[in-house]
């Protein structure tokens, strides 16, 4: 998925979006490695983690969570779903906290993103 070794390092619960892995590898190594310790934590309860988002005028993201992570300077946006009973951290974004950076970068993202969740789900109910 990535030339990244630190993703290999995420438990099978912690899916991302393509885009999103382009976010983690822009990173430099020491902050990739805290996204990395951060969506550990995520992978233990991703609907008990972070914060859950509302939508807003300029982001309907209701149904995603969002955290910070680096002293909060980086935001990890992702929306949770169940594959065999199993609940699944998709991870939409993650980008510098500059304002609503982050809000604006998945929102573009959403429509896209959605669909590459119905994607994984049906992959997954043909197992």
């Amino acid at each position: 998925m990535s030339n990244s070794k630190l993703i290999n390092l995420l438990p099978d619960n912690i899916k991302f979006y393509p885009a999103a892995v382009k976010d983690f590898l822009s990173l430099d190594k020491s902050r990739q490695v805290k996204v990395v310790k951060a969506l550990q934590k995520i992978a233990k309860a991703p609907s008990e983690f972070g914060k859950e988002l509302e939508n807003q005028a300029s982001r309907l993201l209701a149904g995603y969570r969002s955290i910070y992570v680096d002293k909060r300077s980086i935001r990890i946006i992702w929306k949770i779903t169940e594959l065999n009973v199993v609940e699944v951290a998709i991870i939409a974004g993650i980008a510098e906290r500059d304002g609503m950076f982050a809000y604006k970068l998945v929102s573009r993202r959403k429509d896209n993103f959605e669909k590459f969740i119905e994607k994984l789900i049906e992959e997954q109910n043909k197992k």
